[in-house]
């Protein structure tokens, strides 16, 4: 390999990391993280299996490093960023849609992750920590910020921003990698939306509110009379 200038160094080490983590993730999701071996990453990717591990120590730093790239952090990140003055309706709206769009743009992300994770408890963990906690944090400090006092001491932001997410990543597995979609299907834009309203407003948020008060329907004062 020729010599590689002093000034474009970092360049092609960061260019280097990124083709093997692109083709490692290809990889990963057509055989498996466990039937993908060290040497077949690096020769998809035209290196030798020792130049490989000038890169990444190890084939879990590499499922670190993909996720790490392919994570919604960064997205999160900005988008706080772009909407600290924009209403929280706006803002959870646009979170919504962004999620969506990016897990779209990365179905074979979401395969590794639904095949792999349960099985590898520990990738499992570094992951919670380096990539959904960060996430996480950054979301629910800003959803404090745009909720009043006494709201935020009802209920814990860091959990509701979970839900959140949860509920994105639940209803596109079953949508659009699952096959939901194709039986019973739905606009994105409709799934967005009412992803959105269940998390702003709930179902029946007047009829909560009704309940509370005791002028809910016989039909919602029955239920909640029962054991």
């Amino acid at each position: 390999m020729p010599k590689i200038p002093a000034s474009e160094r970092d360049a092609f080490y960061e260019a280097r990391r990124e083709e093997l983590a692109r083709v490692a993730l290809k990889l990963w999701a057509e055989r498996g993280y466990d039937k993908t071996s060290v040497a077949a990453i690096a020769r998809e990717a035209g290196v030798a299996k020792g130049t490989f591990y000038l890169y990444f120590d190890t084939k879990q730093s590499l499922l670190i490093e993909v996720l790490r790239r392919n994570s919604l952090v960064p997205n999160v990140l900005t988008l706080i960023d772009g909407l600290q003055h924009a209403s929280l309706e706006v803002a959870v709206g646009g979170f919504v849609r962004g999620a969506w769009r990016h897990l779209a743009e990365h179905r074979d992300l979401v395969m590794v992750v639904m095949r792999e994770l349960p099985t590898h408890l520990d990738e499992a963990r570094d992951i919670v920590e380096r990539v959904i906690v960060p996430s996480n944090e950054a979301l629910a400090g800003y959803l404090e910020s745009h909720i009043t006092a006494e709201r935020a001491a009802e209920l814990s932001t860091v959990i509701s921003v979970r839900a959140l997410i949860g509920m994105v990543l639940v209803v596109f597995v079953t949508q659009e990698v699952l096959g939901a979609g194709r039986l019973l299907p739905v606009a994105e834009d409709d799934v967005t939306k009412t992803i959105t309203e269940l998390f702003l407003r709930g179902v029946a948020p007047e009829s909560l509110a009704a309940a509370r008060e005791g002028d809910a329907p016989d039909s919602l004062r029955a239920h909640g009379d029962e054991p």
